[in-house]
């Protein structure tokens, strides 16, 4: 993003690099539960225009249905006007819209959530990248601390 500040991780020290790769891996995680969240929208946005298709169907007047009352109360009803749909447009306001309208009216927010779920994915994808390397030069630096402390104890064992 062009607006973080630019960190030269190779002049860090290895705790540094760690506190550094949990605040990447925890900016991960948030994204990652954004994704699985519009993916969910996307799945119930995708439901209701199947269910507009199935019940705006003109064979379906007259038919038997369950309507729900809460997420586990359900009472018998029968389908009366099938080109009728109360739709959620938000914040509990509820719009009437005919079978045609309801159905553009989500197929838009699916085509909105497609778009920012291909955006998440992207930042996702570059997070992962962006930790990958910062593993790289983490196992880099521990080398080095090895390689200096081999030397070490190299050049202190031969001068006693």
């Amino acid at each position: 993003m062009s607006t973080e500040n630019k960190i030269d991780i190779t002049k860090l020290e290895p705790e540094q690099i760690i506190q550094l790769r949990k605040q990447f891996e925890s900016e991960l995680e948030h994204f990652t539960t954004s994704l699985d969240a519009l993916n969910m929208a996307l799945t119930k946005f995708r439901e209701c225009v199947r269910n507009i298709k199935q019940v705006g169907d003109k064979s379906s007047e007259g038919k038997q249905i369950l309507v729900p009352l809460s997420g586990s109360l359900y009472v018998p009803g029968k389908i009366k006007d099938n080109d009728k749909f109360l739709v959620d447009v938000g914040t509990g306001y509820f719009v009437e819209k005919n079978a045609e309208d309801a159905v553009k009216f989500y197929e838009a927010k699916i085509k909105q959530l497609n778009s920012d779920s291909l955006k998440v994915t992207d930042i996702i994808k570059e997070k992962s990248a962006t930790i990958q390397r910062v593993d790289q030069v983490l196992r880099e630096k521990v080398h080095q601390q090895q390689v200096e402390q081999q030397k070490a104890g190299t050049t202190a064992a031969s001068t006693a």
